[in-house]
């Protein structure tokens, strides 16, 4: 948790560079902030739909829709999640485009991940924190509160194990993408990949529609999992 701050606040990522997402996950989680990341904006509006972000760093020069279109329909929306717009492009006429779209910050690419981490704080500071404690995940028929790790379906609170919480909560932060049964291994400290099926087998048992056709975890043939929002 940050100083100051009386909740852990969840950051979306979005950059088509693979390597500037991935370092920023890796920098940003280990100054505890809870982390998701989108290659584009249009993963970026899906998960938007599902998860209450409190905070978005965008990327501005992306394919097929740029931050500043991003943040444009964002807008549109009504969406006032706080955006902190990246940009290679340092010049005066770009940072007043992207202020004037709707960003509440900019900042030049390089940059010191401890000015970004300084400038999330400061806005977050900033926003009432009347959401507090409410980072709540919806998808399918559920309501995940990822703070509390409290389950609902139809206002029916549905108990999860330790193990449980930690590997929704770790799919979670890793929407839409690939997880091999070795990193839930190693999550989980689980010896061996039968160890895995169980607890999989388990928490869709208590989140699929129908536990023979998965909607939400799916298998991924000689790869791992996908958790689809």
């Amino acid at each position: 948790m940050i100083e100051g701050l009386s909740y852990t606040a969840h950051i979306l990522v979005i950059d088509d560079d693979d390597r500037i997402r991935d370092l920023l996950k890796k920098y940003l989680e280990k100054e505890n902030f809870l982390v998701s990341v989108a290659p584009n904006a249009t993963d970026a509006e899906n998960l938007i739909e599902n998860i209450k972000f409190d905070l978005a760093i965008v990327d501005k020069m992306m394919p097929q829709k740029n931050g500043i279109d991003f943040i444009k329909t964002l807008r549109e929306n009504k969406n006032e999640i706080p955006v902190i717009m990246l940009t290679a492009i340092s010049d005066t006429d770009s940072k007043i485009e992207g202020l004037s779209t709707g960003a509440d910050d900019y900042l030049s690419k390089p940059f010191e991940p401890k000015e970004l981490v300084l400038r999330i704080t400061n806005i977050l500071k900033r926003i009432p924190q009347k959401n507090a404690n409410k980072n709540i995940f919806y998808f399918s028929n559920y309501e995940y509160n990822i703070d509390t790790g409290i389950l609902k379906k139809e206002d029916k609170n549905i108990k999860l194990t330790d193990s449980e919480k930690t590997l929704l909560n770790f799919f979670i932060s890793k929407p839409l993408q690939i997880i091999s049964r070795n990193d839930i291994a190693l999550l989980l400290d689980i010896k061996d990949e039968r160890g895995v099926d169980v607890i999989i087998t388990r928490l869709r048992k208590k989140i699929e529609p129908n536990i023979k056709t998965p909607e939400c975890i799916l298998t991924i043939r000689n790869k791992g999992y996908k958790f689809i929002v």
